[in-house]
């Protein structure tokens, strides 16, 4: 299935994107990891990963009643449905671990599961989208982060992110950061 609103991702990203394969320190043994574009049977895989990781990640920023409907899945599958054909996917040993999307120039998710942290995996998947951003023709990229997630916060400002302003979460009710980053043009 095409995405809805186009495919925003060009054939040279593809390309780099389904033969990419990063070699990762892993307790002292190499794994394999492949990131490609999300296909519509991966909807299963991602909406496990955003499960596993959601608590992790928004427990102590959200009230667990926000929460809900996303923990229930109710939430959580609408919106990887809406999503899937914008993503990118961190694939290891046949298992999504990781996952990105972009909607024009809006970096709209970057999710690594908790075990898999650390280990330069959102880092690639970051590059890759930043990259197909520039092949694209933006000169910038915005992303949004909630305010109280420190540990995303320090990962996009080493990144070169830089936080443009902070503003209400109307559908959460608590601060969010929206980010901004200067992209290199292509052939420079």
């Amino acid at each position: 299935m095409k995405a809805p609103h186009g495919d925003y991702f060009d054939a040279q990203t593809k390309y780099m994107m389904d033969f990419i394969t990063v070699k990762l320190m892993e307790d002292c043994s190499m794994i394999q990891l492949k990131f490609r574009k999300a296909a519509e049977e991966d909807v299963p895989g991602l909406l496990k990963l955003f499960k596993e990781t959601l608590m992790d990640v928004y427990g102590q920023i959200l009230p667990i009643d926000m929460l809900k409907p996303w923990i229930e899945g109710e939430r959580l599958s609408a919106d990887v449905d809406k999503l899937w054909p914008y993503m990118v996917v961190a694939e290891k040993a046949g298992e999504i671990v990781a996952a990105a999307a972009r909607i024009e120039d809006l970096v709209a998710l970057l999710w690594v599961h908790p075990a898999h942290h650390r280990r330069g995996i959102g880092s690639n998947l970051l590059d890759i989208v930043e990259t197909d951003l520039m092949m694209s023709g933006y000169e910038t990229a915005r992303l949004e982060c909630f305010s109280e997630n420190h540990q995303a916060m320090g990962f996009y400002r080493a990144k070169g992110w830089e936080p443009l302003r902070e503003e209400m979460d109307k559908e959460v009710g608590v601060l969010k950061v929206v980010m901004t980053k200067n992209l290199p043009k292509m052939g420079r």
